[in-house]
């Protein structure tokens, strides 16, 4: 026996009131067109408030990541002349007198005057200060005066012993014509030997009366600096009224010099050379300086001499490279740069001191009358035709147009790279 359950009921809704309820649901799109501009405006303020917040850095950082620029390797045109091209090895030091004296007084004293200036010319044995010395002149006066009494004391010893010279010869005539005594001629003896005696005592002391008037010329002579070369003041390191003492070491114990003196005709410079290096250089090899206070004008050089003692704790070794052609221009202590040359022929020297414009092989292009480079201006680059001549050395070539020198050369191009396309160098 089966059973059925009941069929459910539905509830009593009316047809038409179902219908205005869902009408009611549906999205009214006139409305959702009109607030259109207002969401448009917030998700606008919205990208604004966002890129605020990266920042402008962040925005070049992003936009790089987006669109990355090319990078490029440059080079710079240079202005140089062939023996700078040619060079074999490069140093650097300062310049320096061959022959430079810091001269100062034997004796100490106080300066009564000092008769040059920096800049003076002089001459070997040229007065370059004065110490006081009115003592020593008293001294010199008063032994001179000394010898004056001393020569007349000679003089009156000379007399004496002359005198008892005769006396001496009278007294043997008359003994020996036996009207004298044994006793007289003794007498007449023993006076002359004494007077001999006394005259020489004499002379001794007119011999050191004058060598105590050389000894009082020498002391003031002491007081008087000279100049032991001929050569140039570089420097006064004290002025009249201070004290000077032979090898001071500062105030407290005077000045231990007055003058600097150097032969400005005479310059070298002194630098130094890696060991790994010393195989590159020679005695006598040519060299070019280069004086950064000089930046106009090369100086033809020579290597001097190689010191014979290394430096292990630097791993160096001094070198002296003398000027050739020095002027006036050049003095101690300046800065210079030293190119070490290869053996040059006859002639070659003035050859190589000829300035050129030089720019690296790889930054040209093309072939023949079509050679061209890439010239950096900023970010952007700008293709340029160029006339080379003569053939590359050591990765340059000497260009005859149209660069001046300084001009950024993009090496070794990317293909592809179109005129006004933006770049960056690559680090």
């Amino acid at each position: 026996m089966s059973s059925t359950s009941p069929s459910p009921t539905l509830p009593n809704v009316k047809t038409g009131s179902l219908r205005d309820e869902l009408s009611s649901l549906r999205i009214d799109r006139s409305q959702a067109r009109r607030s259109s501009p207002l969401a448009l405006l917030a998700w606008g303020l919205l990208l604004l408030a966002i890129l605020g917040a990266i920042g402008a850095a962040g925005y070049v950082a992003l936009k790089d990541q987006l669109f990355p620029l090319p990078e490029v390797a440059v080079d710079s045109v240079r202005v140089m002349t062939l023996g700078q091209l040619k060079t074999e090895l490069t140093a650097t030091g300062y310049l320096e007198s061959r022959w430079q004296a810091a001269v100062g007084a034997k004796v100490p004293g106080r300066i009564a005057e000092i008769p040059v200036e920096e800049g003076s010319e002089v001459k070997a044995g040229d007065v370059l200060a004065e110490l006081e010395h009115a003592d020593l002149d008293a001294m010199l006066e008063s032994r001179k005066v000394a010898v004056a009494l001393a020569e007349a004391q000679v003089a009156e010893a000379k007399f004496n012993a002359e005198q008892s010279q005769r006396d001496f010869k009278r007294e043997q005539d008359v003994f020996k014509r036996n009207a004298g005594t044994q006793a007289a001629l003794e007498k007449a003896q023993t006076t002359r030997d004494a007077n001999k005696t006394i005259l020489q005592a004499r002379e001794a002391s007119v011999a050191a009366a004058k060598n105590a008037v050389k000894e009082a010329e020498e002391a003031i002579r002491n007081m008087f600096i000279y100049a032991p070369f001929d050569g140039t003041v570089v420097t006064k390191d004290a002025e009249k009224g201070e004290s000077i003492m032979p090898g001071g070491m500062g105030a407290s114990s005077g000045r231990g010099s007055v003058i600097t003196l150097a032969k400005l005709d005479e310059l070298e410079v002194d630098t130094d050379v890696k060991e790994d290096y010393l195989g590159q250089i020679r005695k006598g090899q040519p060299t070019e300086v280069v004086i950064d206070a000089v930046p106009d004008h090369r100086y033809r050089g020579k290597l001097r001499e190689i010191i014979p003692m290394g430096d292990r704790t630097r791993g160096i070794v001094k070198v002296k490279v003398a000027i050739l052609n020095p002027d006036e221009r050049l003095f101690p202590e300046l800065s210079a740069t030293v190119f070490f040359l290869p053996d040059q022929k006859e002639g070659d020297a003035n050859q190589s001191e000829r300035k050129g414009i030089f720019a690296p092989v790889a930054a040209i292009q093309g072939e023949g009358d079509e050679k061209f480079a890439w010239v950096l201006e900023g970010d952007r680059v700008r293709k340029v035709s160029v006339t080379t001549k003569g053939d590359a050395d050591g990765g340059l070539i000497e260009m005859a147009s149209p660069f001046k020198g300084g001009e950024m050369l993009v090496t070794s191009p990317p293909p592809g790279l179109k005129e006004g396309a933006q770049v960056k160098m690559a680090e």
